[in-house]
């Protein structure tokens, strides 16, 4: 079996994940005070995805902030780190509405251990033309002529 070194091997498999779901999924977006890894849109949803591959409490503060512009929150971890995760931070993750999906270091399949629930703290939403927006802005600041 081999590890995981790098939180980016599992931006892959989790992209795929939720784009065969019919979902958009833009890499490294400001929500609050962080940076999400992954946020997946749809026509009706926006869902911020963060991977870590150890420490919990750290990944728990970062979803509980992107859950101010997100509809849901999943974190992401390898399986072999999750059992320890599952171990102290389940009752945690099903009270925040915080889900949780695993990656396989194997097969890289792509699992759902815990749902997220509809964020309870937005009070604002990120939209794809924002962030399309805010983009080509930055790459206008940077333009040489």
């Amino acid at each position: 079996m081999d590890p995981f070194y790098r939180e980016f091997e599992l931006t892959k498999p989790v992209s795929n994940y939720f784009i065969n779901q019919g979902y958009k999924v833009i890499k490294e977006i400001r929500i609050g005070y962080c940076r999400a890894d992954l946020v997946a849109f749809n026509e009706d949803r926006v869902i911020a995805i963060e991977i870590k591959l150890s420490d919990r409490k750290k990944a728990i503060i970062q979803a509980k902030n992107y859950q101010l512009g997100a509809d849901y929150v999943y974190l992401v971890f390898p399986l072999m780190k999750s059992y320890s995760l599952l171990r102290k931070s389940e009752y945690t993750l099903q009270k925040e509405g915080i889900g949780l999906l695993i990656v396989n270091e194997i097969t890289c399949k792509v699992s759902k251990i815990i749902d997220a629930k509809p964020s309870k703290r937005k009070f604002a939403s990120i939209t794809l033309k924002e962030i399309r927006r805010s983009r080509e802005n930055i790459a206008n600041k940077f333009k040489f002529y």
